[in-house]
């Protein structure tokens, strides 16, 4: 197979976090706020110019469209997206279940605000392309582990 050897090069370090999110849809907003809540330092990373993943980005209404009157909910922190997007008029009832559609354009607001009160490092309109790697540790430089772990 042909190869192409790509030279290094210096990467400025621009920002430093204890965990790194990648992605803000329903699994990495989650991460990211148990993270923070937690007590660690959080940056959320998302390649378009909100947070919420498909359901801001692409519309998916909702995500709990099985909860039915005999359903047994494992509450958490989708319970509280769809509540808070209740109390912020982000969500209407969804006609075939007793949960709500969440309305795509309100949930930026939404998600921001949950981003914003647990103290996330936000990064919008950005991209993960590979790890930082010294030998099985990911995020320490080589020369000396100047970045926090």
């Amino acid at each position: 197979m042909r190869q192409v050897t790509e030279p290094s090069r210096q990467v400025d370090v621009i920002h430093e976090t204890d965990v790194l999110v990648v992605g803000s849809g329903p699994g990495g907003l989650a991460a990211a706020l148990g993270a923070a809540r937690a007590g660690v330092a959080v940056t959320l990373v998302e390649r378009f110019g909100c947070f919420g993943g498909n359901i801001t980005a692409v519309g998916v209404e909702g995500f709990a469209w099985y909860r039915h009157e005999k359903t047994i909910d494992t509450e958490g922190v989708g319970r509280e997206f769809e509540a808070r997007a209740i109390a912020m008029g982000a969500a209407t009832p969804e006609p075939q279940s007793d949960s709500h559609a969440l309305d795509a354009e309100g949930f930026k607001v939404v998600a921001d605000q949950l981003v914003q009160e647990a103290g996330i490092h936000p990064m919008l309109h950005r991209q993960f392309v590979a790890p930082v790697m010294d030998a099985k540790v990911v995020g320490r430089e080589a020369a000396g582990g100047a970045a926090r772990r």
